[in-house]
């Protein structure tokens, strides 16, 4: 009986010491939160019951990180997420009416298994809870959603970039997201300059404002000749920049990863904060194992507001909020 007894007191102070980190971490600045991150995200996942629940999802979905957690009522929430949004050809989008899986908890000889799940949409009061950029997002889609509407096939898209042709060719601009549309203009060669080896590209190259998405292509605007925002603008008998609006192919428009906060900062499967991600290649992790930001993105497939489908030097694929244009210094 001693034995019965002890096994249960093991097994109470378990759930005991996750509750109260869960409870410490949630307290905890925004910085330390970032930190512990993927250790309490691994603490997490290493639940029979986490692994079980995520089991009962249908193929269309993928689990993501655990927004709320009580072992004493025996109830958890985990977001989810459409699979595939992570794959060029069915990008996801923020405008993607976000879910959540309830799950009820029973206890299977001390200890926690699923007895029940139950998917439904995801409430305003479940934001995520160190994620302190989620007024600005909900503005941001707030005022992106009409030019949406507006443009059913085109997703709107609030990020930057820069033109990855050559040093000898102009990019041709076209019209509209195809190849057979009339062409309006064309971006700058890359330009070589004694000053131009400050920058982290090979060269200055033109960037521009990315403003929407087309399957394949970009939309872009404001674009601006190569190394002028660095004090050091082409001559003028250089080929000229179209600074006007137009479709560019995604494969012809590169960038930087931002500094955007990201409480987990690695590549996600979903343009979301709570989205499910694989911690980055060694290769391109910083000291604290996330993803570092210098020189690593290599890809844009596709945008959505301010987050981009993109592939870092490692291989791995994945959404990142917040692209930036700046060729001489990381994007923070």
């Amino acid at each position: 009986m001693s034995g019965i007894r002890k096994a249960q007191g093991r097994t109470a102070l378990l759930r005991i010491t996750l509750a109260s980190g869960l409870a410490l971490w949630l307290s905890a600045p925004l910085a330390a939160r970032a930190q512990e991150a993927t250790v309490q995200e691994a603490t997490v996942q290493e639940a029979t019951w986490l692994a079980e629940a995520k089991a009962k999802l249908p193929a269309t979905l993928v689990a993501g990180r655990v927004i709320h957690l009580d072992e004493e009522a025996r109830k958890a929430t985990i977001a989810v997420f459409p699979a595939g949004a992570d794959s060029p050809t069915t990008p996801g989008s923020v405008f993607t009416p976000l879910q959540v899986m309830d799950v009820n908890l029973k206890s299977d000889n001390g200890t926690l298994a699923v007895a029940m799940t139950t998917v439904r949409p995801r409430r305003p009061d479940e934001a995520s809870a160190d994620d302190d950029s989620e007024p600005y997002q909900a503005e941001l889609r707030a005022a992106l959603a009409p030019r949406r509407k507006a443009e059913p096939q085109v997703e709107p898209c609030r990020i930057k970039g820069w033109a990855l042709n050559d040093t000898r060719h102009s990019l041709a601009v076209r019209a509209a997201p195809s190849a057979q549309a009339k062409v309006v203009g064309h971006l700058a060669p890359v330009r070589v300059t004694p000053e131009s080896g400050q920058g982290s590209e090979e060269g200055w190259r033109v960037e521009f404002d990315i403003t929407g998405y087309s399957p394949g292509w970009f939309r872009i605007a404001k674009a601006t000749p190569p190394g002028t925002p660095y004090g050091d603008p082409p001559p003028r008998r250089y080929p000229r920049t179209y600074a006007g609006t137009g479709w560019i192919r995604a494969s012809e428009a590169g960038g930087a990863y931002a500094n955007s906060q990201m409480p987990v900062r690695r590549l996600l499967s979903a343009p979301h904060v709570d989205a499910p991600g694989e911690p980055p290649g060694a290769d391109v992790a910083g000291p604290d194992g996330a993803l570092s930001i210098d020189g690593t993105l290599v890809r844009l497939f596709a945008c959505s507001a301010n987050w981009a489908l993109t592939e870092s030097r490692d291989g791995r694929r994945g959404w990142w909020r917040g692209i930036c244009s700046n060729q001489v210094t990381n994007c923070s």
